[in-house]
């Protein structure tokens, strides 16, 4: 019995240990170098095509595209629910961006200035990260709709080591698919720009949020900000090649929800 307390002791001590230094590693890694969006004084007539619309941070992006006067068409698959996005007037082309045939009878809809793809996700099989991303890279090059912007995350490419050991593990089956998917968009002879927020907390925004180019930032940001900073880079011609991390610093910890 005593041999027994003992290994039960030891485990629950190296769990606990585990426990410690998974947390440890969520601590932010606040940047020493922001990269500072020029003030925008563009006020609408941009088109853009947005991928993942219907997601959380796709209603954000378009929240803040349709307030300033930008049009906005939203790809959707034809079983998701638009009625958020429909009230906000955009525009609709349905399809799955796991066909290639499908994004380029999208880009083939419109004339657009630039797309935007938040693609991505843990729940479906096969992960769209990769694929659906090149499918929309390919076809943005195809319809000479040159500027395109990537969310990606912390942890791909050469950012792994900022991510948080859980964030890591939970990711290990996305992170390089991310990759890849950055790889291919940066080799397509685009003007890209690739974004990696950290962790997506809940909550309001604190007007915070900020770019780095150094990939060890790791930190978090919530979506509305996360979006505005999305919408400054599609003005500021400098983030053009770049690749940045998103995070907010007032933001320590994933469950820090934001301002009051």
């Amino acid at each position: 019995m005593k041999l027994f307390l003992k290994i039960v002791g030891g485990l629950a001590g190296l769990l606990l240990l585990l426990v410690a230094l998974a947390w440890f590693s969520l601590r932010p890694n606040i940047p020493d170098s922001v990269f500072a969006l020029q003030p925008s004084d563009f006020v609408g007539g941009k088109h853009v095509l947005l991928f993942g619309a219907t997601g959380k941070l796709g209603v954000e992006i378009t929240e803040d595209l349709v307030a300033r006067g930008d049009k906005v068409t939203a790809f959707v698959r034809p079983s998701s629910d638009r009625s958020v996005l429909e009230a906000l007037g955009v525009s609709f082309v349905a399809g799955d961006a796991m066909n290639a045939d499908d994004v380029l009878a999208a880009f083939a809809a419109g004339e657009y200035d630039a797309a935007i793809t938040t693609i991505g996700g843990l729940s479906a099989d096969p992960p769209p990260d990769y694929l659906a991303n090149v499918h929309v890279f390919d076809a943005a090059r195809s319809a000479g709709v040159r500027r395109v912007i990537m969310i990606s995350t912390v942890g791909a490419g050469d950012s792994r080591n900022a991510a948080p050991l859980l964030s890591r593990l939970a990711l290990a089956k996305i992170l390089p698919l991310k990759t890849q998917a950055e790889d291919h968009l940066r080799d397509s002879g685009l003007d890209y720009t690739v974004i990696r927020p950290g962790g997506l907390p809940f909550g309001p925004g604190t007007g915070n949020g900020l770019l780095s180019e150094d990939p060890a930032t790791m930190g978090f940001i919530v979506r509305s900000d996360l979006a505005r900073l999305v919408v400054g880079a599609l003005d500021d011609d400098r983030t053009i090649g770049k690749t940045f991390a998103a995070i907010d610093p007032a933001l320590k910890s994933p469950f820090d929800g934001g301002g009051d």
